[in-house]
């Protein structure tokens, strides 16, 4: 798998845009590049696939290069397509936190994918010598070691007994080389870290997909090919279809998926058809969601220096009720697209609270002229 090389800001930024579900967001002595919603045209180049948590200093500098988007088994690609005989390795799949390092102005700083977060804040009270070490090592010699946080307190679907650290992975920046699991393990061993566990290959993919989605108590597998693509799969995923196939038909749930960013997980569950207007509708979503926040975003740029009197009489002119409040926000620092989301979030609760606000975003939901397959009690 070719990876694009990336030096600075200015090789990413270029190709991304709110339209297509980016952010890139600035956070004082560094910035951040990730995708905060998906739609059709979200993944369709090199770059699009490394803007899940991109980090570059305030010169610009890439400093952070944690996992690309990977995709589950058969979302793009049929299973029988996958090149089996390609060398890879299966690694269990964590129900945690993803954190990487990276360093600033000397120090090493823990993130998750949208920076320094609650979940990296958890984390960093329970790393030791050898996480930092190892990540000191590797982040100076221009490689981004990547780590999965499981504890207790950072339950996610599965619980885990105790706090655990760990290595999953580790890249080169630059070119986004990932470091052959050999390598990873001899680095393991070296600094006394917890390795992600390895489960051999797959000679059967038949079975071992068969096996994977019936088993119980974890989350699942990462399919590790040696060039760097990776795949994963998921367990329950007949218990999964079954209960996306059930609550496909209430707007609600499909909206909260989108708000919830679980499309993807959801689609290759349900038949081709479904799965087409769960997209379709997502894509209607973020094209009013970008749409809305460029209004609200453009309004607040033209009168922030007004009074704030003035500011809100214009609001309340401009504005439907049901966002002036979001104007404040805005103006008082808050990011336009995430207030929408949340937003659409709280709208998701119920179907009355969805059609209270589908006049503001374009969606229309309807699973008309399709049939969905009975469903077993």
């Amino acid at each position: 798998m070719d990876f694009p090389r990336i030096e600075t800001l200015s090789d990413v930024a270029p190709h991304v845009s709110y339209e297509r579900g980016f952010v890139v967001a600035r956070r004082g002595d560094h910035t951040v590049v990730d995708y905060v919603h998906t739609v059709s045209d979200t993944f369709t180049d090199a770059i699009s696939l490394e803007c899940r948590g991109l980090k570059f200093d305030r010169d610009g500098r890439l400093i952070g290069r944690p996992f690309h988007k990977f995709f589950n088994l058969g979302e793009r690609q049929p299973v029988e397509a996958v090149d089996w005989s390609a060398p890879h390795r299966i690694h269990a799949k964590l129900d945690g936190s993803m954190i990487h390092p990276v360093l600033l102005d000397g120090a090493l700083r823990f993130m998750t994918r949208m920076g320094e977060t609650e979940q990296s804040a958890r984390a960093l009270r329970h790393a030791g010598a050898p996480e930092f070490d190892i990540s000191r090592h590797l982040v100076e010699a221009g490689i981004t070691p990547i780590f999965e946080f499981t504890a207790p307190e950072n339950r996610i679907v599965l619980a885990y007994d105790r706090p655990q650290w760990t290595l999953l992975a580790a890249r080169e920046m630059v070119s986004g080389l990932y470091l052959p699991h050999g390598e990873i393990e001899r680095l393991a061993g070296r600094f006394g870290v917890a390795l992600v566990e390895d489960h051999g290959t797959v000679d059967d993919a038949a079975a071992f997909v068969a096996r994977v989605r019936a088993a119980t108590g974890i989350e699942g597998y990462v399919l590790a090919f040696e060039d760097g693509h990776r795949l994963k799969l998921k367990t329950e995923a007949y218990v999964l279809r079954h209960k996306a196939l059930s609550l496909v038909a209430f707007e609600k749930n499909v909206l909260g998926w989108i708000c919830a960013g679980s499309v993807d997980d959801i689609v290759p569950l349900l038949p081709e058809a479904v799965a087409d207007r769960v997209l379709d509708y997502r894509d209607q979503i973020g094209r009013g969601v970008a749409a809305r926040a460029a209004e609200i975003e453009g309004f607040v740029a033209a009168h922030r220096d007004l009074p704030r009197k003035e500011f809100a009489a214009r609001a309340v002119a401009t504005f439907d009720p049901r966002l002036r409040g979001l104007a404040f926000s805005v103006l008082d620092g808050k990011d336009g697209r995430t207030l929408l989301l949340d937003l659409l979030a709280a709208a998701s609760q119920s179907e009355p609270r969805v059609s209270a606000v589908r006049d503001l975003f374009g969606m229309h939901w309807s699973l008309q002229g399709l049939s969905l397959p009975d469903l077993e009690a």
